[in-house]
């Protein structure tokens, strides 16, 4: 069963994994931080989603399809490139990614470096998604 497509959309470029935290050290205290990579990164899910969806960010459950296009395997692992797309979207296609009931994704080859990208659905569910979670 799929559900209503709400959004469709690619982001250009060479997709970034979900970096680990990393934690800063300071005299008297420590406080992890998301690196500028990563962030950088989201905020572009963000701007190419702003193109594709112009509402307001949905409240109920979606299922997030994708494919990751990377030239070379070994960047990052398939999980990773999804967290990066799902906070990426968090506030604009919807509220929270906890929002997300159904997941697709798959890596595939770039022939050349111009070719990475990341091309995202997302999809609204209702019904028995909805009751299941």
């Amino acid at each position: 069963m799929t559900g209503e497509l709400i959004a469709r959309f690619t982001v250009p470029g060479r997709p970034v994994a979900k970096a680990r935290p990393r934690i800063a050290l300071g005299r008297r205290s420590a406080r992890a931080y998301t690196p500028r990579e990563t962030l950088e990164y989201e905020r572009a899910v963000g701007w190419a989603a702003r193109e594709a969806y112009r509402g307001e960010p949905v409240e109920g459950p979606v299922e997030l399809r994708m494919v990751v296009y990377v030239r070379r395997r070994g960047r990052g692992d398939l999980s990773n490139y999804v967290k990066s797309v799902e906070d990426g979207l968090n506030g604009i296609v919807w509220v929270d990614d906890r929002q997300v009931r159904r997941i697709e994704a798959r890596l595939a080859r770039a022939g050349k470096a111009a070719d990475e990208r990341v091309e995202v659905e997302v999809r609204l569910l209702g019904g028995e998604e909805e009751e299941s979670a």
